[in-house]
């Protein structure tokens, strides 16, 4: 069976008696942790893990699995008396609180989860809510703490660049956007950044068209450029991220 990869957020981690006292002990004291004692010649361990690494990976850091190879890892195995695979155990501030052996449906495990686990927050949402009531500021704050949490929350990044976006925060918006990997560049939320920085760029151009205009109201070619670069605007979709982003600025006359 394939070994878990372990990262510094990670929520599967591959745990030996080495790293069981950091990865399970001290991290119980503020995180629940679900220990799976595993060996890869047990069938039902097959069946099982999958289950679980799918439901840490939707936990999104309420709680972590950590993975004990009975095999590498006898000592461990034998402190806590097991006896058949898989056995799991749930871990809350240093103590052991729960678990079951064999192999279970997933609605069981999820029940046993909804007796220790506190849900994680929605951090986008949370910032989609801040962002609603006026406070931009604090919807970039809490999706940085949120990037800082999790990596791989794509989601978040993309928000957070969206939002940067229309801060004006045009470099680090493009940064955040060139990270996420080839596969997330089309969620909604990078999209969305994408067409701000976009209509950002279009905008600054009419500015500065409709700058010459004014300028120079007798330039005929002036005024052609600006009406085909406002055809061009409009015609994409950026056309509504120009309008409202700029229509306080100098209007052609």
């Amino acid at each position: 069976m394939p070994e878990a990869t372990a990262g510094p957020r990670s929520s599967v981690l591959d745990v030996t008696t080495d790293t069981f006292e950091k990865e399970v002990i001290s991290r119980s004291r503020t995180t629940p942790v679900l220990v799976d004692f595993w060996a890869t010649w047990c069938g039902p361990c097959r069946t099982l893990s999958p289950i679980l690494e799918k439901l840490a990976a939707e936990g999104g850091g309420a709680w972590v699995l950590a993975k004990v190879d009975i095999d590498r890892s006898q000592d461990l195995a034998s402190a806590f008396g097991i006896q058949s695979v898989p056995t799991v155990v749930v871990v809350k501030g240093g103590q052991v609180v729960d678990g079951f052996l064999g192999a279970q449906p997933e609605p069981k495990i999820r029940e046993l989860l909804l007796k220790h686990v506190r849900p994680a927050r929605d951090a986008v949402a949370e910032a989609l809510e801040l962002e609603r009531a006026g406070k931009p500021g604090e919807a970039i704050a809490r999706l940085r703490d949120r990037a800082k949490e999790a990596r791989d929350d794509w989601k978040a990044r993309g928000e957070l660049a969206r939002l940067l976006a229309l801060a004006g925060a045009l470099g680090e918006a493009e940064l955040l956007l060139d990270a996420l990997p080839e596969e997330q560049r089309e969620i909604p939320a990078a999209q969305a950044a994408r067409a701000i920085l976009s209509a950002q760029e279009h905008a600054g151009d009419l500015e500065k068209l409709q700058r010459a205009v004014v300028g120079a109201p007798d330039d005929v070619e002036a005024r052609l450029r600006l009406g085909r670069a406002l055809v061009a605007a409009r015609s994409g979709p950026q056309q509504r991220f120009v309008m409202s982003l700029r229509q306080h600025r100098v209007q052609t006359p």
